[in-house]
């Protein structure tokens, strides 16, 4: 590392070319990166219940859907009813939809005693209020309807519109549809009044345009930030725009490897570059902090003063890379594409991080004239004079400050076993959100528009004709309505319910199954709709159950789906195979694979980091002292969590190993400072105040880059995000503390004998 430090200081204009020929492929990659108009890509890899779902979606087409709901008391008028049959006929057109399914083109099954008839709901619209009236009526009565296309109180009505799924090479599908819609919608405002529009086909959308209005707030707000921290703590242009020049390049490079490797900007990897600028700038803030005019005279040369101050930095910065690397590349192991891709692009900004921070900062520093970048650096005033009193103060009450520390850790550890595991998609997003109001609106009146699916399979042809495998179907339809988030069901047992009512003259006691088989080969024969061929396979061989849900938490989805398993396993199938499948099911899987990863990956990136210390150090005790404090924060994060009820999601189930990674830096820092010392044979207690002087300014200015780079997260429209920004913020603070106050205590605490 030295020779390297010396390198650089002696051929600075090759070091200079060598790094602009290591950025260039990269940058002019920049062009070419890509966002995605959706967030089809969070799924786990390999999960077999994807697998299965996706059979599903193959048999009976793609379950997806969103609402278009709207509310009157004057719904079933000639003017709205026109509307109604206008819009539909117009959303139909649209290329991206399959399928629009509304009270203007829904079949209704009429019928008298021995026969019933199959006809279009609105097959006219009536004039005649005594035939408004009824219609409304017949429209409430039908429970295929109620809940699905109108409301209990007849006063709400929903158009649901199935979209074509195209390649995954088509990501901007719902964007140009979902445009569309609103295009053909705006021209009914007048009479219609506010058009509600909720299903995971809006979710998804909405999740995407929020990552792309981040990545526009990001980038810029965090320059910003960052540029009036190096004022404030360097009080120097020079050294100002420098550190810009050198975050600039270490994230234009990173950046540049998207395209490169295939990875779009998503939900999760547009934290990449604020996280990137921040790492870049420590690095740069560690060598200016030793930028003092007393060593540019003991150096006689700039370059002999640029040499001596990367030889004390290098090998500190390129550990504290390396760690931080480790902590990102551990992701890799994670089921989940986007996190996996996280892993592998943050690990490598770490990687240019330090290449441009030593082969492309100081050769521009070395151009700059010296007087305009060294200044007399004293420590009796200012930062030094509170750094000398914080290390007096710790020096004086270091075991009560052990035992608080010890306290306080327990107890956050005891708040962190009351952390939930769940996410709730609805709180992804602001209460004052578009489309939490549009949820907020529409489920209460209509029903949830989050699904799970049960698939109910036979081993024959013509098996699901048998009225007692029906009796299955239905048992288990009835079984989920008396679930709490569970708003209503929909299979092919309710078509032939209904056949059976109006066989008998319309006769509620007969919305029953059918009691024999071959009474439903008469009604099957009888009906002539393509209503519920998404519901049954032509063989008869295959049903499918949907069930509509207004919970939103994985958690309460997965007690959801655990109900339905157990109550499939401890009852008898009559032979069926069923399965509960669907979207609830693999965003479950998705949840429960993010946090055993996470796990795993923090086991892996400490087990890693451990290693690297004690190898760094070159001592088992100075090795041990470094996971001091670097477990605290994390055990305080964790606490915080518990107390505050943030729960273990998608983004917080990050925040560990991002933050073991990053939180290690200054500890290296310190630690390489306090064995220089030590080997200087300087006592325990002064080597701990002259490293808290030295490295003290440094680590301060660098936890407060952190905190603005993850803080800048903050200003996302996207409540994982910033919770990820604001606990991960505080992660830094703690680390902080960690370092300056908690590790000098515990090593003052056992009176030098460990150290």
């Amino acid at each position: 590392m030295k020779q390297f430090a010396g390198l650089v200081t002696r051929a600075p204009t090759l070091c200079l070319l060598l790094a602009l020929c290591l950025a260039i492929p990269f940058l002019i990659q920049l062009p070419r990166i890509q966002t995605v108009d959706n967030v089809d890509y969070f799924t786990v890899e390999d999960d077999p219940d994807v697998a299965f779902y996706q059979s599903i979606k193959e048999t009976f087409g793609e379950d997806e859907f969103f609402v278009i709901a709207f509310s009157s008391p004057d719904l079933f008028t000639p003017p709205l009813l026109r509307m109604i049959a206008a819009i539909t006929r117009e959303l139909e057109t649209i290329p991206e939809v399959r399928e629009v399914q509304s009270l203007a083109n829904v079949d209704y099954i009429h019928g008298e005693e021995e026969y019933f008839e199959v006809r279009p709901f609105l097959e006219r619209i009536p004039e005649d209020a005594a035939e408004l009236t009824a219609l409304k009526e017949q429209a409430l009565g039908n429970p295929l309807y109620v809940g699905n296309l109108v409301s209990a109180d007849g006063e709400t009505t929903a158009l649901v519109v199935f979209p074509i799924i195209p390649d995954a090479s088509d990501g901007s599908f719902r964007k140009r549809l979902i445009r569309q819609a609103e295009t053909i919608l705006s021209a009914h405002e007048g009479l219609a009044g506010r058009f509600h529009l909720a299903g995971w086909t809006m979710t998804n959308f909405s999740l995407s345009q929020y990552m792309k209005s981040d990545v526009a707030v990001f980038i810029p707000v965090t320059y910003l930030f960052i540029t009036l921290t190096i004022w404030l703590f360097f009080r120097n242009v020079r050294l100002t725009l420098l550190a810009l020049a050198n975050i600039s390049m270490c994230t234009g490079a990173t950046m540049g490897l998207f395209p490169l490797l295939g990875i779009t900007l998503n939900n999760v990897t547009t934290i990449v570059p604020p996280l990137v600028m921040a790492l870049a700038l420590a690095d740069s803030v560690h060598i200016f902090a030793h930028l003092d005019k007393k060593l540019l005279d003991q150096a006689r040369s700039p370059a002999k003063a640029m040499e001596r101050i990367l030889q004390r930095v290098i090998t500190p910065c390129f550990l504290t890379s390396l760690t931080t690397a480790v902590g990102f590349i551990s992701l890799v192991v994670s089921d989940i594409p986007p996190i996996k891709e996280f892993g592998y692009v943050a690990s490598a900004g770490m990687i240019f991080e330090f290449l441009f921070s030593f082969l492309l900062l100081p050769p521009l520093m070395l151009m700059c004239r010296p007087d305009g970048i060294y200044t007399h650096q004293r420590k009796d005033i200012g930062m030094g004079a509170f750094l000398g009193r914080l290390s007096t103060v710790v020096q004086a009450h270091a075991r009560p400050i052990t035992i608080f520390i010890t306290i306080l850790t327990l107890g956050a550890l005891w708040a962190a076993s009351t952390i939930r595991v769940e996410t709730n998609l609805l709180e992804y997003f602001k209460p004052s959100s578009p489309l939490r109001q549009e949820l907020s609106y529409i489920e209460p009146r209509l029903s949830g528009v989050g699904t799970v699916d049960i698939s109910v399979k036979a081993g024959e042809r013509d098996a699901l004709r048998d009225p007692a495998k029906l009796a299955v179907i239905d048992r288990l339809q009835t079984f989920a309505l008396t679930l709490p988030g569970v708003d209503r069901t929909m299979s092919f047992v309710d078509f032939l319910k209904d056949m059976n009512m109006s066989f008998h003259n319309e006769n509620p006691d007969f919305y029953v199954i059918p009691e024999s088989r071959e009474l439903v080969s008469q009604y099957l024969l009888l009906y002539d709709s393509d209503d519920m061929d998404e519901f049954i396979t032509p063989e008869y061989d295959q049903a499918r159950i949907l069930i509509r849900l207004s919970e939103h938490s994985s958690a309460g989805q997965a007690t959801i789906i655990d109900s339905l398993r157990a109550f499939i396993d401890q009852h008898e199938h009559d032979g069926l195979q069923i399965r509960v499948t669907g979207r609830a099911v693999q965003d479950v899987n998705t949840i429960d694979a993010l946090v055993r990863g996470q796990v795993e990956s923090l086991a892996l990136a400490a087990a890693v980091i451990t290693f690297i210390m004690f190898l760094a150090l070159r001592s088992f005790v100075a090795g041990a002292l470094s996971l001091i404090p670097n477990a605290f924060p994390i055990i305080i994060n964790f606490g915080i969590m518990g107390l505050l009820g943030i729960p273990l999601n998608t983004s917080t189930a990050l925040i560990s190993v991002v933050a073991l990674g990053i939180a290690v830096d200054d500890t290296i820092h310190f630690l390489t400072e306090y064995n220089r010392k030590r080997a200087e044979n300087l006592p325990m207690r002064e080597a701990l105040q002259q490293s808290i002087l030295d490295k003290g300014t440094a680590i301060c200015a660098s936890s407060l880059i952190l905190v603005i780079g993850f803080g800048v997260l903050l200003f996302s429209s996207f409540v994982p995000t910033m919770s990820f920004g604001g606990l991960s913020a505080v992660i830094m603070i703690t680390a902080l503390i960690g370092d300056l106050i908690v590790l000098p205590a515990a090593m003052l605490s056992f009176d030098g004998k460990s150290a």
